[in-house]
């Protein structure tokens, strides 16, 4: 902050307050601000400091009536401006706070500050190439500053230059050593690099781990010991409780755990909410919110909890749970999902893997020990709706080759992900493949300053602009997308995750190229898992050679296609019961190393834990029948919902649902639900007895009913019809509750 001649009394409460905010006690800092202010209401500086305080207290409103009352005493200080647009960016104004930057850096381009944070908010927005143009303005003017150097390497790798990426932040790292917002990202950047390896990846986790563990936290010197009895206490430690790629995986987990053996308690490091935090606050015991608190009550407040076991859910990213996990808050620290690689952190002692993404010989990148499960996580599609997975929009279609005449090869990753080796692949394909095309989905790609550069590093690569189409991504078309992607190509070094799943689901084929560290092959569980290990690539021309392959023949390639989604939902990525049970299995041994566990026994009967309660299948079934016997759909479609969040497809569920659209009119939408039921619930014959009721009376021809009627029982349809069309009760009776799920 620029200082302004002031009354030495004023400037000692200005001195007061910088030292108070840089001590983190902003209220302290706010006061002596606000004691300068009434000595010399006409100093600019009271007013940074107060609303500089304020935001920092996530008082955002009082922060901006501060500034804009500063900005009303002097107009033109580039500070306060500096300080209106960070505001508006943190209060997510960001048009206003790009305007208010861009004024400023206009006005005085000389200032730091305007111009760093003018690339922020550019980032935000997604205008990567501007925003790398407006850090290399703030980097001349300061071209040793740490802050501007990492922002600047994120500008780097934004736009698809990973490796100088690294080396910048390998530079701030060493200018502030101590920075862990600095230390954290050069861990995530790392990843991104061609040249990275697992040792490298390794080395740099170890060195930042020592730095945690050396800050003094108070009361964190110890591991508590866990409440004695009891069920296991497994807490969940993250900053993205919320919509986000770990929710996939994480919900299906939550909806399955056992709570016969298991109490979840969910600790949220983040203060944003959304549907999926109430999702997952139903599927929780106890959710605990620990977001702006200091790093000592984080501590303190997880101790409190008396947990047997906590997960890390969120490795070196956001505001990473092992700044705090590295004082050991749990007898048993595992790390799971967040960061693809080693903690280097003594006390997270196991990491959540498997075989094909940790081959064996795979044990020295790592200081925890691997628990390899079938597949390192299981997978529910549409996690915020699930219902939807029942739509017809959602369903596999005939691959788009067979209606354009050529192949469409596509990505739908984050443009982050586009590095220079993932363009060099994607050139090599599409030059090996005449007349195909490449579709890429990113945010913002309809924004001419986000899609030019993109094409111009494509066209660097040696792609015909003229070949690519640019879809701008939108969350109602997360699926959808791929309904007009024939092949997906895979990024690298950082392959998909979550997407890899979407793809798979869909049933488009995605080609990988599997390298020698976790990061490079997260892909390659789950092509392994639907019986596609040949589309896992060992090098570069593997890639290209099978990417070709595979759009050789549009007709195998439609037949995969069709295919696919059977084989998904027949694998270990779809079965969460699976992976659940297996992981119940690694958390009861571990516990029970540290306490006697051998008295919780699994629970015998089926049923959906939700809202603190166990609800038992008879009284799911018994709800279900009563709810469409009264037309109450809408809380039939939340019982269904909260179903869902445990089996992502089950034959009630299609069942009730098809029942609610007979109920309205909606007669062949309700005949495909039933078939749906149908397939999943294959020797239940009241379903097929309904079924060939409605065929009857929608004029359906019934051979193929019959033909499958005389295979799997050795019935004929003319003895199912004259037992006459069942009643929902018989549908929905105990001879059902019996075999359910």
């Amino acid at each position: 902050m620029k200082k302004t001649l002031a009354t030495p009394k004023a400037n000692q409460y200005i001195q007061k307050a910088d030292a108070s905010y840089f001590a983190g006690r902003y209220q302290e800092a706010a006061e002596h601000a606000a004691r300068a202010r009434n000595l010399d209401p006409a100093l600019p500086q009271p007013y940074y400091w107060l609303a500089f305080a304020h935001m920092a207290q996530h008082h955002d409103e009082q922060a901006y009536e501060w500034i804009a009352k500063g900005l009303a005493v002097a107009p033109d200080n580039p500070d306060l401006m500096t300080m209106r647009g960070r505001i508006l960016n943190k209060m997510g104004r960001l048009q206003e706070a790009r305007e208010q930057l861009e004024t400023c850096v206009a006005r005085h381009p000389q200032s730091l500050g305007g111009w760093a944070n003018y690339a922020i908010v550019l980032r935000v927005l997604g205008l990567h190439a501007q925003a790398l143009e407006a850090s290399r303005k703030a980097l001349a003017l300061a071209p040793d500053n740490a802050s501007v150097l990492a922002n600047y390497a994120n500008d780097l790798r934004d736009t698809g230059n990973a490796e100088e990426a690294v080396g910048t932040l390998r530079k701030a790292a060493g200018i502030e050593p101590e920075n862990r917002s600095i230390r954290t990202n050069l861990l995530f950047l790392m990843l991104f690099g061609e040249r990275t390896t697992a040792a490298d990846l390794l080395a740099e986790a170890q060195g930042f781990a020592r730095l945690l563990a050396a800050r003094p936290i108070p009361g964190a010197a110890r591991t508590p010991a866990p409440a004695a009895g009891g069920r296991i206490r497994l807490g969940i430690l993250s900053n993205d409780l919320y919509r986000h790629a770990c929710a996939y995986f994480l919900v299906p987990f939550l909806a399955n755990l056992d709570r016969a053996r298991f109490e979840v308690v969910l600790l949220g490091l983040h203060s944003y909410r959304d549907q999926i935090t109430h999702k997952l606050e139903l599927y929780s015991d106890r959710f605990v919110q620990l977001a702006n608190k200091s790093d000592a009550d984080i501590v303190q407040a997880v101790r409190d909890e008396h947990l047997d076991a906590l997960i890390d859910l969120g490795g070196y990213t956001g505001t990473p749970p092992l700044q705090y996990m590295v004082h050991g808050l749990a007898p048993v620290q595992i790390t799971w999902l967040g960061y693809p690689g080693s903690t280097g952190i003594p006390a997270i002692h196991h990491r959540v893997t498997d075989w094909i993404g940790d081959p064996a010989g795979f044990e020295s990148h790592y200081t925890e020990n691997l628990l390899r499960a079938p597949v390192f996580a299981a997978y529910q599609p549409l996690v915020h709706s699930p219902l939807q997975a029942y739509q017809p929009q959602y369903q596999v279609r005939e691959t788009p080759a067979l209606r354009n005449g050529f192949i469409t090869f596509g990505s739908c990753n984050n443009l982050g992900k586009i590095t220079a080796r993932t363009l060099r692949l994607w050139s090599a394909v599409l030059a090996r493949v005449p007349g195909s095309r490449l579709l890429v989905e990113a945010a913002e790609l309809d924004k001419d300053s986000v899609r030019e550069p993109l094409l111009a590093r494509m066209a660097r690569a040696g792609i015909d602009p003229q070949r690519v189409t640019c879809v701008p991504r939108e969350g109602k078309n997360q699926y959808l997308t791929y309904h007009d992607i024939d092949i997906a190509l895979d990024t690298s070094p950082v392959t998909g995750g979550t997407t890899t799943c979407d793809t798979l689901w869909m049933g488009v084929p995605l080609v990988t190229l599997a390298g020698p560290a976790f990061h490079t092959r997260v892909s390659a569980p789950f092509l392994h898992a639907v019986g596609l290990e040949g589309l896992i690539c060992e090098s570069e021309d593997d890639y290209v050679t099978m990417a070709a392959q595979l759009a050789a023949d549009a007709g195998q390639l439609n037949a995969l296609r069709l295919s696919l989604r059977h084989r998904f939902e027949k694998s270990a990525i779809f079965d969460a019961a699976g992976f659940t049970r297996w992981f119940e299995g690694q958390l009861t041994e571990l516990v029970g190393q540290h306490r006697d566990v051998g008295h919780l026994q699994p629970r015998a009967q089926d049923g959906v834990f939700c809202a603190g309660a166990w609800h038992p299948m008879e009284h799911l079934v018994l709800t279900i029948g009563l709810l469409l016997e009264e037309g109450r759909h809408i809380e039939l479609n939340s019982l269904l919902e909260n179903m869902s969040a445990k089996w992502s497809k089950h034959w009630l569920i299609a069942f009730a649902l098809g029942e609610m659209e007979q109920r309205i009119g909606n007669h062949e939408r309700a005949l495909e639900l039933l078939m749906e039921a149908v397939n999943l619930r294959p020797y239940h014959l009241p379903l097929y007895r309904l079924l060939s009721a409605r065929m009857e009376a929608g004029g359906h021809d019934k051979a193929p009913l019959a033909e499958i009627l005389q295979q799997q029982f050795g019935l004929d349809l003319a003895l199912i019809d004259s037992q006459g069309r069942p009643s929902t009760h018989e549908i929905l009776g105990i001879q059902v509750l019996e075999k359910a799920a």
